[in-house]
């Protein structure tokens, strides 16, 4: 079923059953952690939970470790994908065979404490508005701990170091959402793979005019390290510029830039996709640059071109699904922007930068 397809025939053949949390985890070589996530799992005091894993074709022993850990600590529903759906595919496969009224999709690299499910279902439950719960979480070598992530106007990311919900925009890696609710919005955008499909799922789903709340106590371990250490705290921007920043790889840069357009071409209103996208290309030109400089290679640059040409080729699968979108709105932008930083986060990081480098000097 392709994406165009979502909003009126995703999942209803499946009814969900009251209470319970299907627990979605895409897969790829990811037995790394395996052991310590399916145990995490079958620790948790929610009790009512189906754990659907969806490997996307791993050359490593994830599947055989699969089998073995469905047999000895929990039992475990395992779709194969034939090739590497990247994350938003495995995701949607977990979709389709999920029964549970919320689904909870986890990253391979995240281990939760044992009352995480209990804690956010609990929360979810305070208000039938709320469609989206993020918790806690905890990344080795972090100056702070994540609560969901905060989205500046331009389409760039920041992690939200407090939990503060009002500069709360998205969460990713550990989320509980209905499933009316992905019903509705549909499902994650398979055309984005991997990065940015949380920013764009939970864009639709303020749109839909729903809530996401943060559970503070519910407490999440990172063991994967993941993206900088770059943090909203107490209105004011934590910049650190890290090895994961600079030395972001090729592949990370492309998709994060790429699907940072589709998100805005779907997500906003006409008006502010003309005010804001060429400024935002200005601003993906500026990072192609940086990052070709510091990394001296130019692919970085090219990256650039190559995600706009994408973005052209595909532009009327874009505004297919940007109509339905925008016809199905409750919401307006300036509700929306409400959630959002207001001035350029990398514009931001580049005064940061000079600011340091006259230090050093």
């Amino acid at each position: 079923m392709g994406f165009s397809d979502e909003f009126s025939d995703m999942t209803q053949t499946i009814s969900s059953q009251r209470g319970l949390v299907s627990v979605i985890v895409p897969l790829y070589n990811g037995q790394k952690h395996l052991l310590e996530l399916i145990q995490s799992l079958k620790n948790q005091t929610h009790n009512k939970i189906e754990v659907i894993i969806v490997d996307n074709n791993s050359t490593d022993d994830s599947v055989r470790l699969l089998k073995s850990l469905s047999e000895k600590i929990i039992p475990l529903n395992i779709f194969l994908n034939k090739k590497n759906e990247g994350y938003c595919g495995g995701c949607n496969e977990g979709i389709r065979h999920a029964n549970g009224e919320y689904l909870l999709f986890l990253s391979q690299d995240r281990i939760m404490n044992n009352d995480w499910i209990e804690k956010t279902v609990a929360k979810m439950n305070q208000d039938e508005k709320i469609g989206c719960i993020v918790g806690k979480v905890i990344r080795d070598g972090a100056s702070s701990p994540e609560y969901g992530h905060s989205y500046d106007v331009y389409g760039a990311v920041l992690i939200n170091g407090t939990p503060d919900e009002s500069k709360l925009f998205f969460g990713g890696g550990t989320v509980l959402i209905r499933k009316k609710i992905i019903e509705q919005v549909g499902e994650f955008d398979p055309e984005f793979f991997i990065y940015q499909e949380d920013v764009d799922i939970c864009w639709r789903i303020r749109l839909a005019g729903y809530d996401i709340r943060i559970e503070k106590n519910a407490v999440c371990h990172n063991k994967g390290g993941g993206i900088s250490d770059t943090f909203y705290n107490n209105k004011q921007y934590n910049i650190s510029f890290d090895s994961e920043l600079i030395n972001m790889p090729l592949y990370k840069f492309y998709y994060s830039q790429k699907n940072r357009i589709r998100t805005l071409l779907k997500n906003y209103s006409s008006v502010n996709v003309l005010k804001k996208l060429p400024v935002v290309i200005v601003i993906i030109l500026l990072r192609g640059i940086f990052m070709s400089l510091i990394t001296r290679k130019f692919s970085y640059f090219l990256a650039v071109f190559r995600g706009f040409w994408w973005n052209i080729m595909h532009t009327t699968n874009t505004m297919k699904i940007r109509k339905k979108i925008q016809q199905s709105r409750v919401i307006n932008d300036s509700e929306i922007e409400r959630y959002m930083l207001q001035k350029s986060i990398e514009l931001n990081a580049i005064m940061s930068l000079r600011q340091l480098l006259r230090k050093k000097s």
